[in-house]
């Protein structure tokens, strides 16, 4: 038999496991019905090499989106990899001779399956660490079932591209946990060897997995030494810290070089403005861990109030001061918690210029540190039974509200219109959302009302974002500005709105036609020689059509069919 202490831990274990699986389900299992929204498209819906498993390879020499609109940097192989089970589990190609049914007939259901899969993988193996690294039994459980229906989390799990986040998560988190099993030689072989192995994977998920590495040497400096020698043990401590050090920087060189997809933006602040965002993105996530209100996926920082910054630096020396502290008092666990918040949250910070000032997704990781520090440190204050039943019933009351809000904002994802519409309520100044909404209603919806409304909300916005431009100036665009000049020409063409029609086209035909423009060029040039021959001016469509095959020269079939259209007799 057993030793009674063994089997006792290991039955608590698997209850807490099961609770973990069971609050994920509860918090989102109304995802299950929800379809395809926003980068779901490129990264499933229309990318060749996922839906065919001849091209698994070919996932690992690519970016995620390689038939999405323009060119990404998003290297996540295993991701891809996962969108390709999937995808082949959930779509049946019909026979050759039936008509093929579109792709966008797939079942999303399993997509959402797998992203709830990854959530609760990365919730276990949080309650795994935290027991290892000698948490109390209420702070190892409360904290993982907190952290699996806190609300910020809807944007990695209920968005189905938002899966590179746990996945990348599962597999730092279990690698962390093999490193930490250092008990017996052969723990501590396979920590060294099948832990690096999760962290390599975790690399091949998301660019979050690069912090690993940090964290692991956290825990080998803060970790109580059990054994002895001393010495020795942190020898053994070291060898899987370098041994991931040197994994990063294989992967860091590849990113670099022969796995870099695009070229990055060059950063639009000052150091000094970063650092005043910075310390503003702080606040605004503070807020976000306690009042997990108000979600959406275009957070900017442009209506901030101007005391943010002081309350967000306040905050971050706040947490400096508690991480000291919280070592020269001996609380080990607190400490461990508050600076594996302060690593994973650095490369978010936006000190390093990212793609935008702060999102949801971004705290996945930090997450869990804020969690355990707080909940350790709220137990700490709790002498009395009284005290620990009122953290206990509290810890009740905020799970129901968490997962409350958690569903409720699980609806939001069910649909692009819905999603987007939402996300216009709350930031109606993004042109990446207006865009996106406007494609929504123009090719999945057939609103073209609503399109051409959206499109021009994109131009109106670009056009304030640049100012007035000097005389003589050359006038700069965007893509998305000129996919929606473009698109608003289609619908006034349509309308036999001439004049409209030809202003949109005309402003794309001031570009040069480049690689990167040329089939935009072709395009509008294409729509101002139908609209000539429309008019009657045969000569002046026969220069446009000369210009859109100069630009695309398979475009010539659809210019001798409009030129021998009875317009154009």
């Amino acid at each position: 038999m057993g030793e009674p202490g063994k089997t006792n831990a290991l039955g608590a274990s698997t209850v807490v496991l099961a609770a973990i699986a069971i609050a994920g389900v509860l918090a989102y299992a109304n995802t299950f019905s929800n379809g395809f929204v926003w980068d779901d498209a490129s990264s499933v819906l229309v990318n060749k090499h996922v839906q065919d498993p001849t091209e698994l390879g070919q996932l690992f020499r690519e970016d995620q989106h390689p038939f999405g609109r323009g060119s990404g940097n998003f290297y996540r192989p295993l991701v891809a990899s996962s969108f390709m089970a999937d995808f082949l589990a959930s779509y049946s190609a019909p026979p050759p001779d039936v008509p093929q049914r579109s792709v966008a007939e797939v079942s999303p259901f399993l997509f959402h399956a797998t992203n709830l899969g990854w959530h609760v993988l990365v919730a276990a193996f949080l309650y795994a660490i935290l027991l290892r690294l000698g948490a109390s039994a209420w702070v190892s459980a409360v904290v993982p079932l907190l952290y699996i229906v806190h609300p910020l989390h809807t944007e990695a799990i209920a968005y189905i591209s938002g899966r590179a986040d746990p996945m990348a998560a599962a597999l730092g988190f279990a690698g962390l946990w093999l490193v930490l099993r250092d008990d017996t030689s052969r723990q501590r072989w396979t920590g060294l060897l099948a832990g690096t192995a999760l962290f390599g994977a975790g690399l091949l998920c998301k660019e979050s997995a690069m912090i690993f590495p940090f964290l692991l040497a956290l825990f080998a400096v803060l970790r109580p030494v059990r054994t002895k020698p001393k010495r020795q043990t942190y020898l053994w401590r070291a060898l899987p810290v370098g041994l991931w050090f040197a994994l990063l920087g294989v992967y860091a060189y590849l990113r670099m070089t022969v796995l870099h997809f695009a070229s990055s933006p060059p950063p639009l602040s000052t150091p000094g403005q970063r650092l005043v965002e910075c310390c503003q993105a702080f606040a605004w996530y503070w807020k976000l861990i306690f009042v997990p209100t108000g979600l959406h996926m275009e957070r900017s920082l442009a209506a901030t109030p101007v005391y943010a910054a002081p309350i967000g630096a306040l905050l971050l020396l706040g947490m400096l001061a508690g991480f000291a502290w919280t070592l020269w008092q001996g609380r080990r666990i607190a400490a461990l918690g508050i600076g594996w918040f302060l690593i994973s949250w650095f490369p978010i910070s936006g000190l390093i210029p990212l793609n935008a000032p702060m999102a949801e997704h971004w705290m996945y990781i930090p997450l869990a540190g804020f969690l355990w520090a707080f909940a350790d440190l709220i137990m700490a204050l709790a002498t009395h039974t009284k005290g620990r039943m009122a953290i206990y019933a509290a810890a009740c009351a905020l799970f129901l509200v968490f997962t409350t809000l958690t569903v409720a904002r699980n609806r939001d994802w069910r649909d692009n219109e819905t999603l987007f519409r939402d996300t216009l309520a709350k930031n109606p100044k993004s042109s990446r959302v207006h865009f996106n909404l406007a494609v929504t209603y123009q090719d999945i919806l057939k609103n073209m009302p609503g399109a051409q409304r959206h499109y021009e909300a994109v131009v109106a916005l670009y056009k304030e974002k640049k100012g007035p431009i000097a005389p003589g100036g050359i006038e700069s665009f965007w893509d998305e500005e000129l996919e929606s000049h473009l698109s608003l020409g289609h619908i006034f063409a349509d309308r036999r709105a001439y004049d409209q029609a030809a202003q949109h086209y005309e402003t794309i035909l001031r570009i040069t036609p480049d690689a990167q423009h040329k089939e935009m060029v072709a395009d509008a040039a294409l729509g101002m020689g139908q609209i000539s021959l429309e008019q009657g001016n045969v000569n002046r469509a026969v220069e446009f059509f000369k210009k859109a095959l100069a630009a695309k020269p398979e475009l010539r079939e659809s210019v001798e069919r409009m030129s021998s259209s009875p317009a154009s007799s």
